[in-house]
């Protein structure tokens, strides 16, 4: 695996001749997955590997083939992130893609074997973020808002509109429900219980947000699911923000107002999704042994 070519400062890695020519780069025809690396684990690698492969298969792309084989997968992709230099204190962030590389003129085409590109980059600094809330003018759907589509021009609108408000990130609103920023899930705590956006409402039900129900069920928490107006989110106890890269963030204000400081639950349920990620994941620069 290690013939294929890579960037001189080794921080990514791609599996083919990329080039202009790429139906990646001329229409954004592929799907990619982030994950967390901290402390040197690989996070939730399985998890994420699986979910790549299912958005794969519904645009018609066969997974590379260093990664046909699903159980050998998250073993292929940490040693490609070790050849990248993420070792054992790595707090990182990995960004896999699969992709359709260079093909002829037009929008068709058939099943297709994919390339693949691997990033390895720094981890996200810790914050609280400033959240506001968009205007469904300013913060347009996906066209495939239930995949991670290398075309991304709504979630980079989203996330422009939230800074010209002065956030961090904005949740976007569609019909009149609440569904999730340009890159986040997202779960308000109230007296009742934890809440959160449905997932068969038009936005991508990440892998962290089903970390979050899993250990919320598992702690007694009660989890409700559903359709919610944006005045769902006044006077809630707790906002709370979910992906890959940056795990479970408490946002220290909504729309202007500044939210209480977190209770203690939610602070303990971030901190149960970040044990059951690690517990998931897998060691790096231990060698192949490492985590057996």
């Amino acid at each position: 695996m290690h013939d294929a070519s890579r960037t001189d400062d080794r921080k990514t890695w791609t599996s083919g001749s990329w080039s202009t020519s790429s139906r990646a780069a001329r229409y954004g025809d592929g799907v990619f997955v982030t994950l967390g690396i901290r402390g040197g684990v690989l996070l939730d690698p399985g998890f994420q590997l699986n979910r790549l492969r299912d958005s794969a298969a519904r645009i018609g792309l066969l997974p590379p083939p260093l990664f046909d084989d699903p159980d050998d997968a998250p073993w292929v992709l940490a040693a490609l992130l070790e050849d990248l230099g993420a070792g054992a204190d790595t707090d990182g962030t990995a960004r896999l893609q699969w992709s359709a590389g260079p093909g002829p003129r037009g929008f068709g085409r058939g099943d297709v074997r994919a390339e693949a590109m691997l990033d390895l980059g720094p981890a996200p600094a810790a914050r609280r973020p400033a959240v506001a809330r968009l205007d469904e003018r300013d913060a347009p759907l996906p066209a495939l808002p239930d995949l991670k589509s290398c075309s991304a021009l709504a979630q980079v609108m989203c996330e422009r509109a939230a800074r010209r408000l002065g956030a961090d990130t904005g949740i976007r609103v569609a019909h009149g429900l609440l569904l999730e920023t340009g890159s986040a899930n997202i779960f308000w705590l109230t007296a009742a219980g934890l809440h959160t956006p449905a997932a068969d409402l038009p936005l991508y039900a990440g892998s962290v947000r089903e970390r979050v129900i899993e250990c919320a069920l598992g702690a007694g928490l009660p989890v409700e699911e559903g359709s919610y107006s944006p005045e769902a989110l006044r006077g809630v106890e707790a906002l709370l923000l979910t992906n890959a890269a940056r795990g479970v963030e408490i946002a220290a204000s909504l729309a202007g107002r500044p939210l209480p400081d977190p209770p203690e639950i939610a602070l303990a349920l971030a901190g149960a999704v970040a044990a059951r990620r690690e517990a998931e994941g897998i060691p790096l620069g231990g060698g192949p042994d490492a985590g057996a």
